[in-house]
């Protein structure tokens, strides 16, 4: 600690003494116990107070939990309840006002807990509610055997601990090789943001199984390649459910370090190590030793690169914060097409918010959420040119963060899934990528 280190350390070793774990994971230990850490809501006025809330943040180490909205002008921080007396007097002393977005974390993940709720007896994938990394696995091998003429499943790689990492694809007359344009959306690369998950979940079963019988659908499967990757961080989601809700990383050991895991996107060889990473194995936006150092990266880095001259569109899952955002995260850069990408990000929100009325922002990464380098929508657009490219912060805005409740997944899901539709269909007339076997688009 950097900020009135021997105090804040004393505060903290207290609180860990009286209270167990007090949020630090250490291998082996059991699961951390963070009753009475809040979520407070920094309100920042101006780039020099988000600045000066993320310095605090970091001073105090209270990184675990740090989301940011420039456009709105907030940071939301997890603080620990031994440091909250002292963190709040710095923020005002920064002249930064604050609000208590979660009361307590650790009742809302108990309030919200699914992990302990018994499991139907039958072997099925509910829709409507988190599951578990081995439910996901059954249920994309089980629409593979019964939709065999448009799903294949393909193993890209495996993780640390052995597992498997997978990419569905579901086109029209599927052959052993993508033909047509690519759809390419991956998720849970942030082991904690589940409703990354269950949101590409809900649009694989829209496109698979076409419930509402939708021409719109039988197009798309008609006229693109889908390429899902449901979950980029097996390992880092199973933590999520045995130990750790909020993990962050991958679970794999760094050289020289007791602290586990690789953010898993920081590891991108694009502008690595600049600006929104850390080197350091402790901090929860650890970049790695080296770009694709992880499993994880070079097996999707892999399966694009083979691609890639088909890819008309990427999305990269994740939550929270209702932000639809173009590369790049490295710098205030911008792609060269970057009028027509921000054209179709209007395009996906606005059509979001006709749903239900959720409201997103939208914008580059570097000036709507935070710097982030060496993140994948930077390396599909700046390394791999995938003109088309997106990284999507889902719902909410900060009631409950990355605790999503059960009853939002659906509707997350549909509106979601909405924007995909309009942006798809704009960019299938625009780039002439749409057949016309089972509709006439006009």
């Amino acid at each position: 600690m950097r900020y009135n280190g021997v105090s804040v350390a004393v505060s903290l070793l207290f609180y860990l003494i009286a209270s167990g774990e007090g949020g630090l994971v250490i291998p082996g230990e059991s699961s951390p116990d963070r009753t009475g850490f809040q979520v407070l809501r920094l309100e920042t006025r101006n780039d020099e107070l988000v600045d000066r809330a993320l310095q605090l943040a970091e001073e105090y180490e209270q990184s675990e939990w740090v989301e940011l909205n420039r456009a709105r002008r907030y940071v939301d921080v997890m603080v620990n309840p031994a440091l909250r007396e002292q963190f709040s007097s710095a923020l005002e002393e920064s002249g930064i006002e604050s609000s208590i977005m979660i009361r307590d974390v650790e009742e809302i993940i108990k309030r919200h807990d699914v992990t302990r709720q018994k499991r139907n007896s039958e072997d099925s994938y509910d829709y409507t509610k988190f599951n578990t990394f081995e439910d996901i696995e059954k249920e994309l091998n089980r629409i593979v055997v019964e939709y065999s003429d448009i799903a294949r499943l393909e193993v890209m790689g495996t993780t640390y601990e052995g597992r498997n990492m997978y990419a569905l694809r579901v086109s029209k007359d599927i052959g052993p090789e993508p033909t047509k344009p690519i759809v390419l959306i991956d998720a849970g690369i942030h082991a904690r943001e589940w409703v990354s998950i269950s949101t590409i979940m809900y649009i694989i079963n829209q496109v698979v199984r076409n419930p509402d019988d939708d021409s719109l659908i039988k197009a798309f499967v008609d006229s693109y390649d889908f390429v899902f990757m449901p979950v980029l961080n097996p390992d880092g989601y199973v933590y999520t459910w045995t130990t750790d809700r909020l993990w962050r990383k991958n679970r794999a050991p760094n050289a020289n370090s007791r602290c586990i895991g690789v953010d898993l996107n920081r590891n991108w060889d694009y502008k690595w190590g600049g600006k929104g990473t850390s080197g350091n194995p402790c901090d929860i936006d650890f970049r790695g030793y080296s770009a694709f150092s992880e499993k994880e990266t070079i097996a999707v880095r892999n399966w694009v690169d083979k691609q890639k001259s088909k890819v008309v569109l990427y999305i990269n899952f994740h939550a929270y914060g209702q932000l639809w955002m173009t590369p790049y995260g490295y710098s205030t850069d911008t792609p060269s097409n970057e009028k027509e990408m921000l054209s179709y990000s209007r395009i996906a929100v606005n059509a979001i918010r006709k749903v239900r009325g959720t409201s997103y922002e939208y914008g580059p990464v570097y000036t709507t959420i935070y710097p982030a380098s060496s993140i994948s929508v930077d390396w599909v657009r700046g390394a791999e040119e995938i003109l088309i490219a997106y990284t999507v912060e889902l719902p909410d805005k900060g009631k409950n963060g990355f605790i999503t409740p059960e009853a939002e997944i659906t509707p997350i899901g549909n509106e979601t899934w909405k924007g995909i539709e309009k942006l798809l269909v704009r960019l299938g007339t625009d780039k002439r990528l749409l057949r016309t076997q089972e509709i006439v688009i006009v």
